[in-house]
């Protein structure tokens, strides 16, 4: 066990001993607080997929451009997206597809920060009539067509920014396949949605690319699909981030250092 693995299951053992304390203690306070602990858990230890560094992803050329977030956004936290940008920086994408469109803030980031063509997927309110099992805040998130990637409007003056409507489920990727340099899987999180929307990530991946998924550490549905997709391909949490990556192509792999760190 190496020494930041170690560290990890150490905390967590140490948060979880405090929460049985509780149990025995104070078991109102517990049921009230176990979310919580069992969150703090998952972002601290997950067997199977390592922990990167993100100083590990090859330094930008140019600096990160950051947009001003305004308060109630409801998507990716300022970590994340430098983080995510950073990827977007050292790749250098020509296409990118990213599933869950949301305000589109997320997409007008990537659109400053490279020459990308993206083609940004989302589901619209009237096309949402298979949402058992959705939450009160996922259902929150579905939006009219109008209010879908208003945010990256005022930057995609060249029209680099192709909006997609439809049920990522169902959706045809046929035409998109095997041609993404950098695919971002930010939808619904409910576990099946984020296993359907990975699958289709790794069809749409060429030979040298990367995916990324948000709010690993963070969605219990995330963190169970990612660790069941790791048995089959390599994903690195993004440290003091809710980013899962994976990389594929030697070039990438090697640019990361995974190989001589042996992770």
């Amino acid at each position: 066990m190496n020494g930041a693995l170690s560290k990890s299951y150490l905390t967590v053992a140490t948060v979880w001993r405090r929460a049985f304390l509780d149990a025995l203690i104070a078991p109102r306070r517990f049921r009230t607080m176990m979310p919580e602990f069992r969150r703090t858990s998952d972002m601290l230890f997950h067997p199977g997929i390592a922990s990167l560094d993100s100083g590990q992803i090859p330094a930008p050329e140019e600096a990160v451009q950051m947009l001003s977030i305004g308060s109630g956004y409801g998507g990716m936290p300022a970590q994340d997206l430098y983080a995510l940008l950073r990827v977007v920086r050292w790749l250098k994408p020509k296409r990118i597809f990213e599933i869950g469109t949301f305000q589109g803030l997320t997409t007008a980031h990537m659109a400053l920060n490279c020459d990308a063509e993206i083609f940004t997927l989302d589901m619209p309110r009237d096309l949402a009539t298979h949402v058992n099992g959705y939450s009160r805040e996922d259902l929150k998130l579905l939006q009219p067509r109008e209010d879908i990637g208003r945010k990256y409007r005022a930057v995609n003056n060249n029209s680099r920014v192709h909006q997609l409507f439809g049920d990522s489920r169902t959706f045809d990727y046929g035409p998109y396949q095997g041609s993404m340099d950098l695919v971002l899987v930010d939808a619904c999180h409910l576990f099946d949605y984020v296993m359907s929307d990975s699958r289709n990530a790794f069809k749409l991946l060429r030979e040298n690319g990367a995916i990324l998924w948000h709010d690993f550490g963070n969605s219990t549905d995330v963190n169970r699909a990612c660790k069941l997709l790791a048995k089959q391909e390599p994903i690195f949490h993004l440290e003091g981030t809710w980013l899962a990556l994976h990389v594929r192509g030697v070039s990438l792999v090697e640019g990361l250092g995974i190989e001589k760190n042996g992770q």
